[in-house]
């Protein structure tokens, strides 16, 4: 996790490769398997520091693990995300949570801390942006300069990146996220957690795959009011 001014070129033509490759399937070596984890209230799916979106009562609470460099998460928020905002967060009947996850080590740490260090209001607005912009970024002539414009953009100096970076606050509770990620199993990304049990996202790449987990649950919270 050295920050975005110490890329070197093998990194960056793995993660473009990795980006191409799996642009429409899962990044990183997942399995197929469905998994739980305990279930309870939508509170017991949070951890301190979440990056929420949605009704706090919502019935239903899903979290993503995602990488800002890899190819299908892109694909998923770039093509998916919209319909499943407007369907189901801006309906007040799920509450998102969205969790860093590095596959390309300092350039996901880069990308993170860049969305980080621009503040809560402006986290998903940075994070989507780094989506759209993807290819854009890690095809660059120069990397380092796309991660300054990055900051740019997003309203951070060089300088304090290089002071987001090297905060020891965010430092670790970037590695809190691993760990709690791997902890859970997560070894791809996207990984979907939906109230609690673990999909992998090779098999959530469409709004109905969504439909399918996501409507028995509402419907088991209706009947249960």
């Amino acid at each position: 996790m050295n920050g975005y001014l110490k890329f070197d070129s093998g990194l960056k033509k793995f993660a473009i490769a990795t980006m191409m490759a799996v642009a429409l399937t899962a990044c990183g070596s997942g399995g197929d398997e469905t998994a739980s984890t305990t279930a309870g209230s939508s509170d017991d799916f949070l951890v301190e520091g979440d990056h929420i979106l949605g009704d706090a009562s919502a019935p239903v609470t899903v979290v993503e693990y995602a990488s800002v460099t890899c190819g299908a998460c892109g694909n998923w928020h770039n093509n998916v995300y919209p319909d499943f905002k407007a369907k189901y967060i801006d309906s007040g009947k799920v509450r998102f949570v969205f969790r860093e996850f590095e596959i390309n080590d300092s350039m996901d740490y880069a990308g993170f801390t860049i969305a980080n260090c621009a503040g809560e209001e402006k986290f998903f607005r940075n994070i989507n942006a780094q989506f759209k912009r993807q290819s854009a970024i890690l095809n660059a002539p120069n990397i380092r300069k796309a991660y300054e414009e990055l900051a740019k953009s997003s309203g951070i100096s060089v300088q304090q990146y290089e002071e987001c970076s090297q905060d020891p606050e965010w430092r670790a509770k970037y590695e809190a996220i691993q760990k709690k990620g791997k902890d859970l199993g997560v070894d791809s990304t996207p990984t979907f957690f939906i109230n609690g049990i673990r999909y992998p996202g090779k098999k959530m790449f469409k709004i109905e795959d969504f439909d399918g987990v996501i409507g028995p649950l509402l419907s088991e919270a209706e009947a249960a009011e």
